[in-house]
């Protein structure tokens, strides 16, 4: 059976791609929520700052992260369509149980299955769409799928401030756990598992533990790929940092309602977040088409990441909310680039049964250094400000980031210098 055999039809890889968007956009929504409500949860369960940036941070990325390592070797072996499922499910309830959280530890609990639930979503789809659509059209699929991350973070944020307003978090909570477990019925009767390029029919291993090991070790030895996943780590602390906090801050010191915050933010993150997305993953097929050379699509985030840091410091300084929003816009256009070109050339350049392992390093790096260290930064600096400057210690916090952009350019110019070096060395 050919390549080109094994390949779904058009129209059935359109609707997989379909589904696959509304299972991230679920997913990233149903993280979002926490951070839109964080003020009234916080006030409502007696919490400092460090505690709901640890609670919405680093414990939700650390068991994602976990979860995701082990996960990946059973979706790059297993039927994907059924894990993908079981998460959705899984983090579906764990968000309903958000709503009868009672204090710090019972919040954080139900934050850890939220995160094991959704290490599902990530390496499922990364493992999936390489079997869907040829490499020339891979960077763009890409780009379409993560541009459902500000869909999600769009839908997330308006819907959770206005039932959160109407109906009170709690039952905000238990709503959009619901719509979770419907979209999984859906996911179970309308999508097809396809058959994976270069199959080789292999069961899932026994010895899945090195297995792990022997994957982790053939993705981490490609030159450049351990300062690429780190610079694509710390790209993304500022829009978790956005998410986390964004709502809080309008909140604190513009002075934006809870019903309208979600109504301010979403659209004005979205729109730049996606069409960074979309723009990026179509570019960089043309960039290695044109080079024939998937390196080549690293040169996107080696120009957005430096351009990105003059509207961090807008969307911190701005007196006016219009002129804080439209530099978070741009901020998130210029970041969000950088998503699909290294997402992209991460997938293309292992195996095919390696590409639910590096996807999930990837999202490991995403989140330990982007949505663990990024908020926690940011709630404990504000901790320590907000006895000296009240509300505006919040702002003065978000501050830190601003260098983050450099330093993930430098990451990522480290990736970009090492891998031509070993390539050099090869030829010679």
């Amino acid at each position: 059976m050919t390549a080109r055999e094994r390949r779904v039809s058009s129209r059935a890889a359109g609707w997989t791609l379909f589904v696959l968007f509304l299972v991230n956009a679920v997913n990233v929504g149903d993280r979002t929520l926490l951070g839109v409500v964080t003020e009234p949860v916080r006030l409502d369960l007696h919490l400092s700052d460090t505690q709901m940036s640890l609670a919405n941070g680093f414990l939700f990325v650390l068991f994602n992260l976990v979860g995701g390592l082990v996960i990946a070797r059973f979706v790059d072996r297993g039927n994907r369509k059924i894990i993908l499922a079981l998460g959705l499910i899984g983090w579906s309830m764990a968000t309903a149980a958000t709503g009868f959280a009672h204090d710090f530890f019972t919040l954080s609990l139900a934050r850890v299955g939220v995160g094991i639930g959704e290490a599902t979503a990530f390496p499922a789809a990364m493992s999936l769409i390489p079997d869907l659509f040829g490499s020339t059209a891979r960077g763009k699929a890409i780009g379409v799928f993560q541009s459902s991350t500000l869909v999600g973070v769009i839908g997330g944020t308006i819907a959770a401030g206005v039932m959160a307003a109407a109906l009170g978090w709690r039952v905000m909570f238990e709503i959009c756990g619901g719509v979770g477990v419907a979209l999984a019925l859906v996911l179970l009767t309308t999508v097809r598992e396809p058959l994976r390029e270069g199959a080789s029919g292999a069961p899932l291993a026994s010895a899945w533990a090195q297995d792990l090991v022997d994957g982790l070790r053939r993705i981490l030895g490609q030159a450049g790929f351990p300062a690429m996943a780190l610079g694509f780590g710390a790209s993304g602390m500022m829009v978790a940092v956005l998410g986390a906090w964004g709502p809080a801050f309008l909140q604190r010191s513009h002075g934006v309602p809870l019903a309208q915050v979600g109504v301010v933010i979403g659209p004005a993150v979205g729109i730049g977040g996606i069409a960074g997305m979309l723009v990026s993953g179509a570019f960089a097929d043309r960039l290695a088409a044109r080079h024939g050379d998937t390196l080549a699509m690293l040169r996107i985030p080696l120009i957005a990441l430096p351009l990105s840091i003059p509207f961090i410091a807008g969307f911190i300084a701005s007196p006016t909310l219009l002129m804080t929003m439209l530099s978070a816009a741009a901020m998130n256009f210029l970041v969000s680039s950088t998503y699909a070109p290294c997402v992209s050339y991460a997938v293309t350049n292992v195996a095919p049964g390696d590409r639910g392992l590096v996807s999930s390093v990837l999202l490991a790096a995403a989140g330990l250094i982007g949505s663990g260290l990024g908020p926690f930064i940011v709630g404990a600096m504000s901790d320590l400000l907000t006895p000296t400057y009240g509300d505006e210690g919040l702002r003065y916090a978000i501050g830190f980031m601003i260098p983050t952009p450099a330093i993930a350019f430098a990451l990522m110019w480290l990736a970009v210098r090492q891998a031509r070096l070993a390539r050099s060395l090869v030829s010679a």
